[in-house]
């Protein structure tokens, strides 16, 4: 039951006799967007769930091997903001080539955050030109490092483990909740939990690309593998809904549509509307507290278990590990 964007956009547009009108269809692809971002802070959808194992290629990089250059620049602004440092890269077609098992060795960062240039282990050889880059799957984990980069496609982390050497799962865990209990962040060691953040907030790259971080710096080289939901693809050539939600989610961005149309007629309305969704944004942003009566919890509670009470009070497990 695949429809291309194209289609949705016209069948958006004939709910007010709009499909065969340039300015109609428009206002359709407005309502599609809007449709979207509603349904991406609805909640978190099944049929976005997947995981890190694919490779991710990168097309349209010039590389300059020229004299053994081993770095190269992002075509475009955050196409490399997923890069970790250790992560395998190769090239799967061009003229340049690159030594089996060349990984990244460091990069740097543009002022608002996005990833300006990759420095690999090993220089390009071949023919100076355009080629297509692809980079290891999963996120390649560096002893001392706290701060990795995510998919670009990442919306929300499902599930975190370690594959490699510890082979352990990881807990997601608010960063409020370390700073409670883990009072010197500096340590090094084994990562049990682990948080997504945003460390910058600029709006030249959509405020922030989510990272991943731990509990604790990690003592040791390893590999993580995510399952993640992905964000909705807004300009792929099909519509980005799985097959059992298609007509109804097309059918709410028509309402989108005709809310906005009839926005001329009746603005206030409309504007009740506006200030319902911009509730609901706020809610699905808001901080969640830790109970009804917002008490201090024990650093017990709050997961540690080098402090644990002196007797049980029902809701405490004195001997749990």
């Amino acid at each position: 039951m695949a429809m291309t964007t194209v289609q949705g956009r016209v069948y958006i547009a004939r709910v007010f006799g709009g499909a065969q009108n340039p300015t109609m269809i428009d206002m359709a692809d407005e309502a599609l967007r809007r449709g979207y971002a509603d349904w991406q802070t609805m909640r978190n959808w099944y049929f976005l769930l997947k995981d890190s194992s694919l490779t991710t290629p990168v097309t349209g990089v010039t590389c300059t091997v020229g004299g053994g250059n081993a770095t190269v620049s992002a075509p475009t602004s955050g196409v490399f903001d997923f890069v970790n440092v250790g992560q395998t890269v190769s090239v799967s077609s061009g003229t340049a080539t690159l030594v089996v098992d060349t990984t990244v060795a460091s990069f740097t960062r543009n002022s608002d955050g996005t990833i300006a240039t990759v420095t690999f282990s090993n220089a390009f050889g071949g023919t100076t030109g355009s080629c297509t880059l692809t980079f290891g799957a999963n996120l390649h984990i560096t002893a001392g490092v706290n701060d990795y980069n995510l998919p670009l496609d990442c919306y929300e982390i499902y599930s975190a483990r370690f594959i490699t050497n510890s082979k352990r799962p990881l807990f997601y865990r608010r960063q409020r909740d370390w700073d409670r209990i883990q009072w010197d962040q500096t340590i090094q060691g084994t990562p049990q939990d682990y948080t997504q953040y945003n460390p910058y907030s600029e709006a030249t790259q959509n405020h922030g690309t989510q990272h991943l971080k731990f509990d604790r710096i990690p003592q040791q080289a390893d590999d993580v593998f995510i399952r993640y939901y992905r964000k909705f693809i807004v300009d792929g050539t099909y519509v980005d809904m799985h097959d059992k939600f298609l007509y109804q989610f097309l059918d709410y961005c028509r309402g989108i549509a005709l809310e906005v149309r009839r926005a001329q007629e009746n603005p206030t309305a409309y504007m009740e509307s506006v200030r319902e969704q911009a509730h609901k944004s706020g809610e699905a942003e808001e901080e969640v507290e830790d109970d009804d009566d917002n008490y201090m919890k024990t650093q017990y509670e709050m997961g540690s278990s080098r402090n644990r009470p002196i007797v049980g009070n029902g809701d405490f497990w004195p001997t749990q590990y």
